[in-house]
């Protein structure tokens, strides 16, 4: 692949354009070798989503590390005063004079990881934010009026709260970054009390939200995009713009965040395939999408995974968590207009991109209604950017509507080189034809429309979902 190329893919996921397709610079990079050494850097520099790198936050094969006697034990119930995310995706769980890396890892003295930070923290976060580079991917520390900024483990000084963070006030409770999409813009929320601060980091404006589920946090968390408000050892989960909170919440969690002896959510439901849940599984994938903010969906059943965000673990959701009265399995996804289409059999649902997904009033509706297809049979759809034409695969046949249209009519279309195709996505670099474990890229529909050949097959699990084999 050309110098060039690299550069143009490059711009396109630089995460300081405000383009659609804008995509998180700490996830711009692959594991896919080719033959030339110019492709490798290329290829791999422009993937967003592909990176095999180990999260220790969810690595549950290496042996346990011995416990240094005196040492706290995660699981006694206490809680954590701080929670944060370093820039490989580790969790650090922060009480006293102690830390715990990631999941079930045993009890360390803080120093011993972060050097001259003091003990007895009160919040902690990590931001992404390349805009403004002097913040890009820190980590920050609070204690009283102070805090202390660090690029990943290497110390980069002690600052007033009020002179890095405007507005917000001392002897915080809790700390988490929200960028745009799933808040309104680029920010940070605090918490103090009862009060939650949202911290605009384009404007440097604060607003104070009284949020009534979401109080008296000890600690916050974002990880895989949900939000998290720990009160000791109990955690409930909250919309970052609404604080909108599920009854089911508050859980313990010493059956979701670590490993304790005799606990796990997962040991509730031993009826369900657990290869379901496991992205390095051999299970197809449904359907996969790109917003227009870059990130990515894989559908699975009821669920779903983010393979944009594997730096910071590869956990499945279910449907219904991130989109509203969506439930089982999808025949096809695509984005368009800032909204996210679900075809599921013959109904159609919409949902507003405005930091969380929500149904438009009215849906579902009949796909037929709606889109004009008649033929409830559909593989897999797609949109490519800056375009209104959406693609639709049935069987062996590509077929197309242009959604500007009124009514909205389904083309003839064409024969396609594959005779069952499980997903597609298209984005910058392409169209993506995902079949059992493998995908085709393809440059454009156009080729795949006029196809002589299939492109060579690549491995989903490896280059999406950063599977070691």
């Amino acid at each position: 692949m050309s110098g060039c190329v690299y550069i143009a893919w490059r711009y396109i996921f630089s995460p300081s354009t405000n383009s659609a397709q804008t995509e998180p610079r700490d996830t711009m990079k692959s594991l896919l070798w080719e033959l030339c050494l110019c492709s490798v850097l290329a290829f791999t520099s422009s993937h967003p989503w592909l990176k095999g790198r180990k999260n220790i936050t969810l690595d549950m094969t290496t042996p346990p590390e011995p416990r240094i006697p005196g040492f706290p034990d995660r699981c006694d119930g206490l809680g954590f005063n701080a929670i944060t995310l370093d820039n490989d995706g580790v969790s650090y769980f922060f009480r006293d004079e102690f830390v715990w890396k990631g999941f079930k890892a045993e009890a360390r003295l803080i120093n011993a990881t972060w050097p001259r930070l003091p003990s007895h923290l009160q919040a902690a976060f990590r931001l992404h934010q390349p805009s403004a580079p002097e913040l890009h991917d820190k980590i920050f520390f609070f204690k009283g009026d102070m805090v202390w900024q660090y690029n990943n483990m290497v110390p980069e000084g002690s600052f007033p709260i009020r002179e890095k963070f405007p507005g917000i006030p001392d002897n915080l409770t809790g700390a988490v970054e929200c960028p745009i999409g799933d808040c309104y813009a680029n920010s940070v929320i605090f918490s103090k009390g009862n009060a939650i601060f949202v911290l605009d980091l384009t404007t440097n404006k604060m607003k104070e939200k009284l949020w009534p589920r979401v109080r008296g946090c000890t600690a916050l968390m974002k990880w895989i995009d949900k939000y998290y408000c720990f009160r000791g050892t109990y955690f409930l989960r909250f919309n970052p713009i609404t604080g909108h909170v599920a009854p089911q919440y508050p859980k313990d969690s010493r059956d979701y965040f670590m490993r304790c002896k005799g606990r796990g959510h997962w040991s509730k439901n031993s009826t369900v395939d657990r290869n379901i849940f496991n992205s390095c599984s051999n299970l197809s994938y449904d359907e996969f999408t790109q917003d227009q903010l870059g990130r990515i969906y894989a559908f699975r059943g009821n669920w779903y995974f983010r393979p944009d965000l594997k730096r910071d673990g590869r956990h499945p959701w279910s449907l219904n968590s991130s989109w509203p009265s969506l439930h089982g399995k999808v025949d096809g996804v695509f984005n368009w207009d800032h909204k996210m289409y679900f075809i599921k059999g013959p109904q159609l649902f919409i949902y507003k991109a405005e930091g969380s997904y929500s149904l438009i009033d009215g849906y579902p509706k009949p796909v037929e209604e709606e889109l004009g297809i008649t033929d409830s049979h559909i593989d897999a759809t797609f949109v490519c950017p800056h375009t209104s034409l959406l693609y639709v695969i049935q069987g062996n046949h590509m077929r197309v509507i242009n959604l500007e249209q009124t009514p909205r009519v389904l083309g003839n279309g064409t024969r396609i080189s594959h005779s069952q195709v499980d997903g597609a996505m298209c984005n910058n670099l392409g169209v993506y034809l995902f079949i059992g474990t493998q995908y085709y890229l393809y440059d454009s529909p156009a080729h795949i429309a006029s196809w002589t050949k299939p492109p060579s097959p690549k491995s989903i699990k490896e280059d999406f979902m950063a599977c070691s084999h």
